[in-house]
């Protein structure tokens, strides 16, 4: 694998889609073609689709969870292969060279010889930028303090107040030696010295600078946007998610507010918005609030958009998440009906989305219980979904059993357990759980008959809530008579009054 020509996220203009071994956006390797085979056979895994618009190094992750999941047929051999291929372009030669060896062994005397001369180089050029970068890091340790108490902690305030010690090519260099940290997988000192260089552009501390959302509206610069993008991959790295999630609202202003004042071409939102929504899926699943979050993201119509026109594939992890949530929201039912409005503007299908439209679309039960046995594995597949496979699942048999229940006042277990893809005496067990713990569903079990009665719930059935909304549809409608006969009378005696005079 070579360097691509595109930068890198704490670079030149943008974050690069990385360079992806499993469909290789340069020439293949060998270890790159056959992964490529086997994954077009597992047409539910999405790792190659969504593997061009992430980091390389995010990819790393990745990898690492399908060497350790039985379920994914890769060889370790392969997957060890895709890794060094990934690490061409970085400066983790250490971690290259072990890998080499595992797979090589020691033999071969000049590939050996060869990273050992780049490690001497990665050594070099890390020294030399640390030289050139020596008097911000000195100025920052002495000045900043003082600097921002007076609100002269900015690029410019920087310049002055260091007397020609700092110039513009040293705080450049100093953004360099970040991504050069980057690079080596030192994501720590990348990160903390991203940081403060944030803060050069909102004029304020670190802290105040990534979650002050208005100043970073008001300094959206290319150059701020970029070093965002390398804040919110450093945070992802180190699995800091709730500093992630800060950062991903920070990079989602700063490209709004590029993008809303024409700063950013069209072509370039749509690409960087679509990185965002991937790069998020890693925040939104591993984040406390992330599920919240993700739906606001994905339902907005800029962000839709980007979906049904970019990125179809993601429909599966809004659909997870709104399934998940739907029960724990107060708009988990508006949140379906969006869900099912965008299922019908994407091609993209697969179990997981099935298993909704067989409920939702065509109340094909038989249908849902065969999709749902295959969303179980390809949850535990799912880098993203497979620690939420149990509440899926648990969510899953509760909306079919729902649905089920609004069209039968009397079910069998037997026939409840074969919808459920769950074994009679575990969907007893299941049955007696839920009826014990959901508010407002009144159901029994008949053990003679084997079976189940619902007498009722507190949801109003259709009927129930059109008599309801309508009840009172005369009164309205005559007080809305009276109102506009009101505003006519009072414009025809001001007309009157004008005639006159």
């Amino acid at each position: 694998v070579r360097r691509s020509d595109a930068p890198l996220h704490t670079a030149h203009t943008a974050p690069r889609p990385a360079l992806v071994v499993l469909t290789s956006t340069t020439t293949p390797t060998k270890a790159a073609c056959t992964m490529t085979e086997k994954t077009s056979s597992m047409s539910t895994d999405l790792t190659p689709i969504i593997s061009p618009f992430l980091d390389l190094h995010m990819l790393f992750p990745l990898l690492e969870y399908m060497d350790g999941n039985p379920k994914i047929t890769y060889s370790s051999k392969e997957i060890a292969a895709a890794r060094l291929d990934l690490l061409g372009p970085t400066h983790m030669v250490d971690y290259a060279m072990d890998i080499y060896k595992d797979l090589n062994g020691t033999s071969d005397d000049a590939e050996l010889a060869k990273m050992e001369k780049q490690k001497q180089e990665v050594y070099q050029t890390l020294e030399d930028l640390r030289k050139r970068a020596a008097a911000f890091e000195e100025f920052v340790t002495s000045h900043k303090a003082k600097l921002g108490q007076k609100g002269d902690w900015n690029f410019k305030g920087v310049l002055s107040a260091s007397g020609g010690k700092v110039r513009k090519e040293t705080i450049e260099c100093y953004r360099q030696l970040a991504k050069f940290n980057y690079d080596c997988g030192d994501y720590q000192a990348a990160r903390d010295m991203l940081r403060i260089y944030i803060s050069l552009f909102v004029n304020s501390s670190e802290e105040e600078g990534e979650n002050n959302y208005e100043a970073l509206s008001n300094s959206a610069t290319t150059n701020l946007l970029e070093a965002l993008w390398g804040k919110l991959s450093c945070d992802i790295l180190l699995e800091n998610w709730e500093d992630a999630s800060s950062a991903l609202k920070a990079v989602r202003t700063v490209l709004e507010a590029l993008s809303n004042s024409n700063r950013m071409a069209p072509l370039e939102s749509l690409r960087q918005r679509t990185w965002l929504l991937h790069w998020g899926l890693f925040v939104f699943w591993n984040d406390r609030k992330g599920l919240d979050q993700m739906m606001e993201l994905f339902t907005t119509e800029k962000y839709l958009q980007v979906i049904t026109t970019n990125a179809p594939h993601l429909i599966r992890y809004l659909t997870a998440a709104v399934l998940i949530g739907k029960r724990r929201s107060q708009s988990g039912n508006k949140m379906m009906r969006e869900l099912l409005r965008v299922m019908s503007n994407c091609d993209y299908t697969d179990p997981i989305i099935e298993f909704v439209q067989c409920l939702c679309v065509k109340f094909d039960f038989d249908g849902a219980q065969a999709k749902l046995a295959e969303c179980e594995n390809v949850l535990t597949t799912d880098f993203f979904l497979c620690k939420q496979t149990e509440l899926f699942m648990e969510e899953a048999r509760i909306f079919i059993f729902e649905n089920y229940c609004r069209i039968h006042s009397k079910l069998r277990v037997t026939d409840l357990a074969e919808k459920l893809a769950m074994d009679p005496a575990s969907a007893e067990r299941w049955i007696v759980d839920l009826i014990r713990n959901t508010d407002g569903l009144s159901a029994k079990i008949d053990w003679t008959e084997n079976t189940v009665s619902i007498s009722g719930s507190n949801r109003a059935s259709v009927h129930e809530t059109i008599l309801e909304r309508t009840k009172d549809l005369n009164a309205r409608s005559a007080m809305l008579m009276q109102n506009m006969k009101n505003m006519l009378e009072k414009e025809r005696e001001r007309k009157e009054a004008e005639y006159d005079d």
